[in-house]
C-alpha cells in the first residue's frame, strides 16, 4: 500500500517553467505568479531561448521583484531533448515535494496555486499522484460539466488521452474528478511519486514532447497512484504563436499548426505502443469519472467515494480488487 506525507499547511511548492524565444509570454506568466493568493513558492526557469532570458528588461526586472519578495528564482539552460525536464526537476531543491510544472504561454488567474493544491489536502488518505487543473483559451465561454461528460469522448483515458476535460474549457460549477491521464499545460506533481514511476521522461520521445505527460500518467497509474482534474484551478492557455516546441498562425477561425508535425506523430506512435503493454497488464478502466463537488469537500462530506473511515477503506480496497480481476478476465479472454 503507497503511504504519502499530508501536504502541509504552508507547503512550499516549485514552478517548473519550460521556455524558448517567449519572453513577453515568460512575463506575462511570472506577473500572474507574483499576484497569487498562495504565495509559498520558488521557481525554476528552463531556458532553451536562442538569447538568455536574463538579457530581457521585463523579466529582468520581474526576477527582482520575485527576489525581493521572498521568490528564490533559479534558471537553467538546457538543450531539446528527453532529459530537459528531467534536469528541471533535479534543479529543484529536494526538501520540495510538489512541483508544478507550467508552460509559458499560461495565465493562471490569482487562486491557481491554491485551488491546484487542494485536492492534495481533500484526500489525504489517497495516493494521489498529480493535479490538473482547466487550461481555456481566450474567447471561451464557461459551459456545462454534465452536458459536456455525456460525450464519450470528453473524459481522456489511457487509450485516448483526449485533452477535451482540460483544454480550451471551463466549467459554471468547480467539481474534482478521477481521471486516467491529464492534459499537459499546468499539472502538480508529488516529486516522490514520479521518481517512483520512473521520472518525468522516457527514451524515444522528440522535441516536441508530445506524449511525454500522457506517458508519465500511464506509469503513475501503473505503480497504483491516483491523478485527478480540478476544474477550480484555471489557467488561460494564451497559446503563443512564435517560440516554444511548436509553430502556429493564429486567425479568427482558430490557430492552426506550421511547424514539422513529424515528431508529433512519432510521439503519437510510441505512445500507443507503450500503453499496449501497459494495458496488457493493467486493462481499461470502465464507466464514468468519480466526481466530488468542491463545495462538499470542502464540508469534509466526500459524495460519491468511501467516506475517510476503517469501513471505507476496507471497501475501497475490496473494490480495487475486484476491479482488478475482472480487467484480468478480460484481457485473458480477448487475447
Amino acid at each position: 500500500m503507497i503511504k504519502l506525507r499530508p501536504i502541509k499547511t504552508d507547503e512550499k511548492i516549485a514552478v517548473a517553467v519550460p521556455t524558448k524565444n517567449r519572453p513577453s509570454y515568460l512575463a506575462v506568466l511570472l506577473a500572474s505568479l507574483l499576484n497569487q493568493t498562495y504565495t509559498n513558492f520558488m521557481v525554476v526557469i528552463n531556458d532553451q531561448s536562442d538569447s538568455p532570458v536574463e538579457r530581457d528588461d521585463a523579466l529582468t526586472d520581474l526576477f527582482t521583484l520575485a527576489k525581493n519578495t521572498g521568490h528564490e528564482i533559479i534558471i537553467i539552460r538546457t538543450e531539446g531533448g528527453r532529459n530537459r525536464h528531467q534536469q528541471a526537476m533535479e534543479a529543484v531543491p529536494e526538501s520540495i515535494e510538489f512541483i508544478l510544472r507550467i508552460d509559458d504561454d499560461m495565465l493562471p488567474d490569482a487562486g491557481f496555486l491554491e485551488n491546484i493544491l487542494k485536492p492534495f489536502r481533500f484526500f489525504s488518505g489517497r495516493p494521489l499522484a498529480a493535479v490538473g487543473g482547466c487550461n481555456p483559451e481566450p474567447t471561451m465561454k464557461p459551459v456545462n460539466l454534465d452536458v459536456n461528460l455525456a460525450h464519450s469522448n470528453w473524459t481522456p483515458t489511457l487509450e485516448e488521452p483526449t485533452w477535451r476535460l482540460q483544454g480550451h474549457r471551463y466549467y459554471n460549477d468547480p467539481e474534482v474528478l478521477e481521471v486516467e491521464s491529464l492534459n499537459g499545460g499546468a499539472i502538480c506533481y508529488r516529486r516522490g511519486a514520479v521518481e517512483h514511476a520512473g521520472g518525468w521522461a522516457v527514451e524515444g520521445y522528440s522535441d516536441h514532447a508530445f506524449r511525454e505527460e500522457n506517458d508519465l500518467c500511464a506509469r503513475l497509474l501503473e505503480k497504483d497512484y491516483a491523478l485527478m482534474v480540478t476544474t477550480g484551478a484555471l489557467a488561460w492557455h494564451l497559446l503563443a504563436p512564435g517560440g516554444g516546441a511548436r509553430e502556429f498562425i493564429k486567425t479568427h477561425r482558430g490557430n492552426f499548426l506550421i511547424s514539422d508535425k513529424s515528431g508529433i506523430e512519432s510521439d503519437n506512435r510510441l505512445f500507443h505502443e507503450r500503453m499496449k503493454a501497459i494495458l496488457a497488464k493493467r486493462g481499461p478502466v470502465a464507466g464514468e469519472p468519480r466526481r466530488y463537488k468542491i463545495s462538499d469537500l470542502e464540508k469534509n462530506v466526500y459524495k460519491g467515494s468511501p467516506l475517510r473511515t476503517l469501513k471505507g477503506r476496507i471497501l475501497k480496497t475490496i473494490e480495487s480488487n475486484v476491479l482488478r480481476k475482472l480487467r484480468g478476465l478480460y484481457w485473458y479472454f480477448r487475447k
